[in-house]
C-alpha cells in the first residue's frame, strides 16, 4: 500500500511539472519547494529544482543543487550533462568540455542506451568548446537569447522572438531559443504553423518533454483550423 505522504509528494511533483512545462516558473516552485519540504535529500528534488533554476536562468542555484545531488549520490550522466550545460552557459569553456565528455563516457549516452538521443547535441556542444573562437558563437548566441528575454519581458514579441531567432543561427544547438520562439508566436503572434516549424525543430536538437508538449499544442491548434 502506498503512503500517504508518497501520493503527495507524487502529486506535488506532478503539478510542479506542469507548471514547468506551461511556464509558470512562480507556481512550479511553489510546488516543488513543497515536495522539497518533504524529503529535502531526494534524488528528484535536488535534479527537479535544478531543472526549474536553470530554466529560470538561475545557473548559480541550479549549479548548487546539482552539485549537492553530486555529493550524495555520485557521478551521473544527468548530472555531468546538467553541469556541463551550467558550465557552457556560464562561459567556462574548459569546465563544459570536460563534462560534456564525461557525460558522454556514461553508459546511458552509448549509441544502444537510454539516453542516446541525446548524443548529437552534446556531441555538438563539445565541438562547440573545442576552440576559443568556436566558443565565442556560443557565447554570442547567449547574448542574443538573454535580449529575447529582456525583449519579451516587456512586450516587445517581435524584436524577442528575432533575436532568439538569431541566437539559435548562431549556435545551432540553442534549442531553448527555437523552443521561446516557438512560444512567442503561437502565444503572443498566434501562428500555429510558425510555433509547429520552430518547436519541430527544437525537438529535434533537445528532447525536451516541454518542447514535445508545446509541438502538441501548436499541432492540435493547426488540426482545429482545418
Amino acid at each position: 500500500m502506498i503512503k500517504p505522504q508518497k501520493i503527495l509528494s507524487n502529486l506535488y511533483e506532478r503539478l510542479g511539472f506542469n507548471f514547468l512545462y506551461q511556464g509558470d516558473y512562480a507556481r512550479a516552485e511553489k510546488w516543488f519547494r513543497r515536495l522539497e519540504a518533504s524529503e529535502p535529500d531526494s534524488v528528484r528534488v535536488l535534479r527537479d529544482l535544478g531543472l526549474l533554476l536553470m530554466s529560470r536562468g538561475d545557473s548559480a542555484g541550479a549549479k548548487a543543487l546539482l552539485l549537492k545531488e553530486e555529493k550524495l549520490y555520485g557521478p551521473s550522466f544527468h548530472r555531468h550533462s546538467s553541469l556541463a550545460d551550467i558550465a557552457y552557459a556560464e562561459g567556462s569553456r574548459k569546465e563544459a568540455a570536460r563534462r560534456y565528455g564525461l557525460a558522454l563516457a556514461e553508459p546511458e549516452a552509448a549509441p544502444d542506451g537510454e539516453m542516446a538521443a541525446w548524443r548529437g547535441l552534446l556531441e555538438a556542444r563539445l565541438a562547440l568548446c573545442a576552440t576559443e573562437a568556436s566558443f565565442a558563437r556560443g557565447r554570442e548566441s547567449m547574448e542574443r537569447y538573454r535580449e529575447g528575454e529582456a525583449a519579451r519581458a516587456k512586450g516587445q514579441a517581435e524584436a524577442a522572438m528575432a533575436a532568439f531567432e538569431a541566437a539559435a543561427a548562431l549556435d545551432p544547438t540553442n534549442w531553448s531559443a527555437l523552443n521561446n520562439a516557438g512560444s512567442i508566436a503561437f502565444d503572443l503572434l498566434k501562428d500555429a504553423a510558425r510555433a509547429e516549424e520552430l518547436f519541430s525543430r527544437a525537438l529535434r536538437i533537445g528532447r525536451s518533454p516541454q518542447v514535445a508538449r508545446n509541438l502538441e499544442l501548436a499541432r492540435k491548434a493547426l488540426s482545429a483550423r482545418r
